[in-house]
């Protein structure tokens, strides 16, 4: 094949083969494709668009392009699930044994954070824990405890790597095709029979319109029907951030609480929890309808033994939570206050992470140092009532240096209304591929 010629093809308008987008996303991964040549396949497609087809072709051509796993974990289904990224979103640390503790295996592979938004990896780094997991460890975590925390690795998906640097660089981030194959073909490389999408929508999500995640979410379910893996997808809420706590060890002393009782957990992380935690246990085939899912869930959360494999997880792959807490007790603090007399109507959930950034509880740039004890607890959220120079949360770091300045952003981004709050559902729709 001659890439000229492919890439005229798809310029104008025609619908590329499997075995071509094969051939050259092989190519970029070998260097046998030059980088303006990847580069006007990505322009390409985002002007002429990609098929459900194509898409599906590419997802699975970039996920072949390094390493893929082989889980033997019959008779357990074996599901993960995938956020779009959110502010204070520590959803996946209860959610994986939990789902562990309902039949489930899971194999959980997770990133760092990107821009405002947080990361798996950073969270669970703040106890030290290491996620360098290969097939036959991660077989062995499987057997023993039901799933794993890992991080991506650069042999996972590397053409995603080189093509993710250009989409940045020649402005077709925005491409939902592009965006599909890059979340997918990471994903796929996990030896799953299913996948729940966790597509948030709102102030504090890459998608802040419910019209921007269903477009997204049309080219996900295209893929998933093309290669016969199930999914399902729960739009949620997004607006304001989830749970108490923002930061990397504030987020996983959040979900230690929430798995010693779903009771301790803020409302929304409960339900949220629950909800994926139901949706993966449907897509496993381990439950028919939303009812019979949730009382699995709801029964497997007060046994305690999501909390039990929590912590021999974490122990198993090294990590230390009492020096953790140790490390991160007493930090500097201070207060975050109410700039009014009413009802807390709006937290801007971008504006935290941002301020989030700004304490060190994330990067600016991939080299940055973080601090993992940096971060935000909110008192109040949304629907609270408050009084004028009241203590509604504090901040907390090393860097004492930045407090004033992230302290102003967030009460800057904190309204206060004198209306009741109605809040918005936080799972707002449900799709499954099967329907």
């Amino acid at each position: 094949m001659i890439p000229a010629e492919l890439l005229r093809k798809k310029r104008d308008g025609a619908e590329l083969h499997a075995e071509e987008i094969q051939w050259f996303v092989k190519g970029i991964t070998a260097g046998d494709i030059t980088q303006p040549q990847a580069a006007a396949f990505l322009m390409a497609s985002f002007i002429r668009g990609l098929t459900a087809a194509e898409t599906a072709a590419l997802t699975l051509a970039m996920r072949d392009s390094g390493t893929t796993y082989t889980f033997h974990a019959k008779p357990k289904p074996k599901v993960d699930k995938h956020s779009t990224g959110g502010v204070g979103d520590k959803i996946s640390l209860p959610l994986l044994p939990l789902v562990a503790a309902c039949g489930v295996a899971v194999p959980m592979i997770s990133g760092r954070g990107l821009g405002h938004t947080g990361g798996t990896v950073d969270k669970l780094e703040s106890v030290n824990i290491n996620m360098d997991i290969d097939n036959a460890r991660g077989q062995e975590l499987i057997t023993k405890h039901g799933g794993f925390f890992a991080k991506q690795t650069s042999d996972i998906a590397p053409a995603d790597r080189i093509l993710y640097h250009l989409r940045d660089v020649t402005g077709t981030v925005e491409s939902k095709s592009l965006i599909t194959a890059s979340i997918l073909s990471k994903k796929f490389a996990e030896d799953l029979d299913a996948l729940v999408i966790d597509l948030k929508v709102g102030t504090g999500a890459f998608m802040d319109t419910l019209d921007k995640a269903k477009e997204l979410a049309e080219a996900m379910i295209g893929v998933a029907r093309a290669v016969g893996l199930r999914m399902r997808i729960l739009f949620t809420n997004m607006n304001e951030p989830l749970g108490l706590k923002v930061g990397n060890w504030l987020e996983f002393e959040e979900s230690l609480e929430a798995l010693e009782s779903r009771d301790n957990a803020p409302h929304d992380i409960a339900e949220l929890t629950a909800r994926l935690a139901a949706s993966m246990v449907i897509a496993g085939g381990l439950a028919t309808s939303e009812a019979d899912a949730m009382n699995i869930v709801h029964a497997a959360w007060a046994s305690r033994k999501p909390l039990e494999i929590f912590h021999a997880l974490i122990a198993e792959q090294h990590g230390d939570i009492t020096a953790a807490k140790a490390r991160f007790s007493n930090l500097p603090k201070k207060a975050i206050l109410a700039s009014a007399d009413g009802v807390i109507s709006s937290i801007q959930a971008r504006e935290i992470g941002i301020a989030g950034i700004m304490l060190g509880a994330g990067r600016q740039r991939t080299e940055d140092v973080l601090d993992y004890g940096a971060g935000i607890v909110f008192h109040k959220k949304c629907g609270a009532e408050v009084r004028k120079g009241e203590e509604i949360g504090y901040v907390q770091g090393t860097r004492t240096e930045t407090f004033e300045a992230a302290v102003a952003h967030i009460e800057k981004n904190i309204g206060i209304g004198t209306q009741a709050f109605t809040p918005l559902p936080m799972v707002i729709e449900e799709w499954d591929s099967a329907k």
